[in-house]
């Protein structure tokens, strides 16, 4: 059986050797099992993608940064594990997002626990990475598995929802369906 140990460096980043931020770019390690080298590239692919959009996203949820990181790659782990299984499913990212969401699941800012009364789970995630993370629904429908066209959806929703609520929360109503 192929066993093959890979270092995710985090986004974009040089990784620890000499950098002034070596703990915002930690790299975690993943032992992937059985699967050919394709399917380790791309879990290192989808690791430089998405995993800095999962640390920001975790981040903000949380409301702690550093927590946040920490969660995100817990995730991102549990991903590698389940790996063969995801490339298997109908979309790797949409599994990876329900792993990060269940990560962080209960260390939620009581903020986003409200929404989450109101809102769907994923209509929440819309929110917070449109309005929080300024991510286009292309890039932040990218990471939660879904198309941007239905990343927009999902964001209208919520928007038409939380106006009906008159919470005060202050959010952008100007785009509701």
């Amino acid at each position: 059986m192929n066993h093959e140990v890979v270092t995710v460096v985090r986004s974009g980043q040089c990784g620890p050797g000499g950098d002034p931020h070596r703990d915002e770019h930690a790299s975690h390690r993943v032992t992937l099992v059985g699967i050919d080298a394709g399917a380790v590239r791309a879990y290192t692919a989808f690791c430089r993608d998405y995993g800095q959009i999962y640390r920001r996203y975790a981040g903000a949820v949380i409301g702690d940064a550093a927590v946040g990181r920490t969660l995100a790659d817990a995730a991102l782990q549990e991903l590698g594990v389940q790996w063969p299984y995801a490339l298997r499913s109908a979309d790797p990212c949409a599994l990876g997002w329900v792993l990060l969401r269940t990560a962080t699941a209960f260390r939620r800012t009581s903020t986003v626990r409200v929404l989450q009364c109101a809102l769907r789970p994923q209509e929440v995630d819309a929110l917070v990475l449109h309005y929080r993370l300024g991510l286009s629904a292309a890039r932040a429908g990218g990471a939660m598995g879904v198309s941007a066209g239905v990343f927009d959806l999902l964001r209208h929703d919520a928007l038409r929802k939380a106006a009906r609520l008159d919470w005060g929360l202050n959010m952008p109503t100007e785009n509701a369906v």
